[in-house]
């Protein structure tokens, strides 16, 4: 039993571990839709004046100049989020499968229905973000918004393309994430408060069952977030107790 809360308490450490990439890439989400505003704003006001010799741009649709700054996430950024994007959900998947597995040593000790769900969501559910977030993320080749501005002057433009991220599968990828890390968080964290009383550090499960509740309802701000890096800090806390 206590090698399954030996795995728990290295499994919440690697769980830890992938905040880390997760917030690099909301990082450069945040900054590459500053950018998107900021390139747009200057592309409409260009449009409204006669450029010397260009003359005035050509008026683009609203979605054209919203992804605009697209082109400047560049091939080396799109794979560089769809790399930290798959080594965020391998640690995530991988630390809550081995979560899954302390619980599961709950279940066979306590037998608790919660634990034995809460288990089987951890490993299962969690367990698939190791393919739903990079597929999500996996980065596709587009023709450049910028290439429109060549076509309308030059008949014979090459072509120019764009690697970016899919927002269609990007969508996709994060309702289900959401999803998943909602229903699981809140699983948790009822099964945490249930079985508190069983465990050596009643308390700590009681302040990391409340915590991991409201970080999985706030789960996609930064306040969930945090919540739930603290939920995983106090439970750590009970598995490294459990294990000895």
């Amino acid at each position: 039993m206590a090698s399954e809360y030996k795995i728990a308490f290295y499994g919440i450490i690697i769980s830890l571990l992938s905040f880390i990439p997760w917030g690099i890439v909301a990082a450069i989400i945040v900054a590459v839709n500053r950018d998107s505003n900021l390139l747009g704003l200057a592309y409409i006001s260009l449009s409204q004046i006669s450029l010397p010799i260009i003359g005035k741009l050509p008026l683009l649709p609203f979605e054209t100049v919203a992804l605009m700054a697209a082109v400047d996430l560049s091939a080396s950024n799109a794979y560089l989020m769809f790399g930290l994007g798959i080594l965020g959900a391998l640690l995530l998947a991988a630390g809550s499968v081995m979560v899954g597995y302390g619980f599961y040593g709950l279940y066979k000790q306590e037998q608790n229905t919660l634990c034995l769900i809460t288990a089987l969501i951890m490993m299962i559910g969690f367990g698939a973000l190791a393919v739903i977030i990079p597929l999500g993320l996996l980065p596709t080749t587009t023709l450049s918004p910028w290439s429109l501005i060549f076509y309308h002057y030059f008949s014979l433009a090459i072509p120019l393309t764009q690697t970016t991220i899919s927002r269609m599968w990007l969508g996709v990828a994060t309702g289900i994430t959401a999803l998943i890390v909602i229903v699981g968080y809140i699983l948790m964290g009822v099964t945490m408060i249930t079985i508190r009383t069983k465990t050596p550090k009643p308390d700590n499960m009681l302040a990391a069952g409340i915590l991991s509740i409201l970080g999985g309802l706030l789960f996609l701000g930064v306040i969930g977030i945090v919540l739930v890096f603290v939920a995983y800090i106090l439970l750590a806390q009970v598995f490294d107790e459990l294990r000895k």
